[in-house]
């Protein structure tokens, strides 16, 4: 009976496997060609470039973009990215350019592709973007003074992002990354750059430690406070601003000062969440920085412009800090107006600014 029950057993399972038999030959092609298309997708992607194949080291400076890269990097998305034999981003020479942008990741233009990044949308206006990611001012000054004999009669853009770069004009590193700052001198109201400390090495760092000392937001909230830490903030800021002005004023360039808010201090929800982060409730304002910046440009003589009163929510990211396709739109619209600004003021004899500094610059709506 086992025999038996053995026998009708292997009966019924070949005469399955000669029903099933059709099925798996069909098949066959399908996962063969299942695979050659996964082959040949990887073989169309774009190669993702990691940040570290981005920058390469720079005496003094810390590091700077890649000279001569055309590859993609990954942001909360893939963007394409090129820089030119020097290294900076946009089509235009710095030699040829009208504007010259010094900044951080919103002068590299962090997430978006070229044929969307501010400096290369406006076919009148050449604009030249000296900047990268995690960069603080001090660095741009620096760069600012290499650069110096290139400056001549164009108008410069200093971006200043209240995110981090106030913060980080005083810290020694960026994420182990090694940068120059600085600190006042002892026993006086006056301060010095520090560059002795950067080369490429990695900066030591305890990660829990690091990432506890850039709570961006508590830092934010703190510079939107009357705090020990905007009280060293913005004297430091103020001895680079008066750094680049003066520079500025040599060579025969004119200096104008955009200060980019972070998103949070556009709105209620956002300012209440930095206060929830830092702060000091009784004396919190989100546009302390922009009246401080703006008194220190007074003083100094530099154009002014917030652009809290250019931008909104929308023009931002969803989930990162950096500028949409449509906000690299209204700066590239709102640079065109300063350098028209700029060449007026160049063709005013005896005028050395066209508009008080601290003016609010109008762009025409429909430009926008």
């Amino acid at each position: 009976m086992g025999t038996f029950r053995f026998i009708l057993a292997l009966a019924a399972s070949s005469v399955g496997f000669i029903l099933i038999l059709p099925v798996l030959l069909a098949m066959i092609p399908l996962a063969v060609l299942s695979r050659f298309a996964v082959v040949i997708a990887r073989c169309l992607e774009p190669g993702i470039a990691r940040w570290g194949e981005l920058i390469e080291f720079e005496p003094e400076i810390g590091w700077k973009p890649a000279a001569n890269l055309s590859t993609f990097h990954l942001a909360e998305d893939v963007y394409q990215v090129s820089t030119d034999r020097q290294g900076w981003r946009g089509k235009t020479d710095l030699e040829q350019s009208d504007v010259v942008v010094f900044g951080d990741s919103f002068a590299w233009g962090f997430g978006i592709d070229d044929k969307r990044y501010f400096g290369n949308l406006l076919p009148d206006v050449r604009i030249k973007a000296i900047g990268t990611n995690g960069y603080n001012m001090v660095q741009e000054l620096l760069w600012m003074r290499r650069l110096a004999l290139k400056l001549k009669d164009k108008l410069v853009v200093w971006f200043i992002y209240f995110g981090n770069d106030l913060y980080e004009n005083l810290t020694p590193d960026m994420c182990g990354y090694r940068m120059p700052f600085v600190r006042p001198l002892d026993g006086t109201r006056e301060w010095q750059i520090v560059t002795d400390h950067v080369n490429a090495t990695r900066w030591p760092s305890t990660p829990d430690v690091d990432t506890a000392m850039r709570n961006y937001y508590g830092k934010l909230a703190d510079l939107c406070s009357r705090s020990f830490l905007s009280a060293r903030a913005y004297p430091a800021c103020a001895f680079l601003l008066r750094q680049g002005a003066e520079l500025c004023r040599e060579v025969g360039a004119e200096l104008v000062v955009l200060t980019i808010p972070d998103v949070t201090q556009l709105t209620p929800a956002g300012r209440q969440l930095l206060l929830r982060q830092g702060g000091d409730p009784k004396s919190f304002d989100a546009e302390l920085p922009d009246r401080e910046i703006g008194r220190i440009c007074s003083e100094l003589g530099v154009r002014h412009v917030a652009l809290k009163d250019h931008l909104k929510p929308e023009d931002y990211k969803v989930g990162d800090c950096h500028w949409n396709a449509k906000g690299h739109r209204k700066v590239a619209e709102l640079l065109r107006e300063l350098h028209r600004r700029h060449g007026d003021a160049a063709g005013n004899i005896g005028s050395k600014t066209l508009v008080a500094p601290g003016d609010r610059v109008t762009v025409q709506p429909n430009a926008l």
